[in-house]
């Protein structure tokens, strides 16, 4: 199997558990580089019912160069954070409602759990609630973004980044997970967040062990099952 053979059927089975978990409904997207620097996406559908065939190649202006279907409105956030980051290989854009929730009452996500340790360099808030159909919009998020692992965008959803698919997955997941347990915990008292020394900690033991591994079979086993 050729490597974007293997990035396809990863991309396919990444969107059937963001879909299992309820974070992607009608609307959501999810993109990935490929290795001669052209990028993989979902296309104008429902992410969580996409199969091979209806991927879509496209060039880093946007354009689509392969497949059946049409590219995103929103692509041009894609392609923004792309050209700005080389280090980003996959994204993921998607409305839960726990993210337009914390984005609207201006207090973003908090790290208040164990799952949200990723996060305890803070996630920025993009202060609009347009859609991203613009080079110019996508690049206020690409700066917004800046070198963090995910943004809110006010009123309408949020954006995180990975190195592959595999961490996107677990950053996706991990992300609602704690804005959620944050707003369950903001209705009961004041929320105690963890200091950066020890989400440190937590990462560097979970870097050390096969945490993350134990994390995407569960996941995974989910959609296979």
């Amino acid at each position: 199997m050729n490597t974007i053979e293997s990035v396809k059927e990863k991309m396919v089975l990444v969107c059937k558990v963001f879909q299992q978990q309820r974070l992607v409904d009608g609307y959501g997207h999810v993109t990935a580089r490929l290795p001669d620097n052209r990028i993989l996406s979902t296309p104008l559908m429902p992410p969580g019912k996409v199969a091979l065939r209806d991927l879509i190649i496209l060039d880093m202006q946007g354009n689509k160069v392969e497949g059946p279907g049409e590219p995103n409105g929103e692509t041009p956030m894609h392609t923004s954070i792309y050209k700005a980051r080389p280090d980003v290989q996959s994204i993921l854009h998607y409305h839960p409602d726990e993210l337009v929730a914390v984005s609207v009452a201006g207090v973003g996500v908090k790290v208040v759990a164990n799952c949200g340790v990723h996060f305890y360099r803070g996630i920025p808030i993009f202060d609009s609630p347009t859609l991203i159909r613009t080079e110019a919009l996508g690049d206020r998020v690409a700066e917004t973004l800046g070198d963090r692992n995910a943004v809110l965008l006010r009123g309408h959803g949020g954006t995180a980044v990975a190195d592959n698919l595999d961490n996107l997955m677990r950053l996706g997941i991990n992300l609602v997970r704690t804005a959620r347990i944050q707003i369950m915990a903001a209705s009961l008292g004041p929320v105690k967040t963890h200091s950066h020394a020890e989400a440190e900690d937590l990462l560097q033991l979970e870097r050390s062990g096969k945490a993350i591994r134990r994390f995407l079979d569960y996941y995974i086993s989910e959609v296979l099952d």
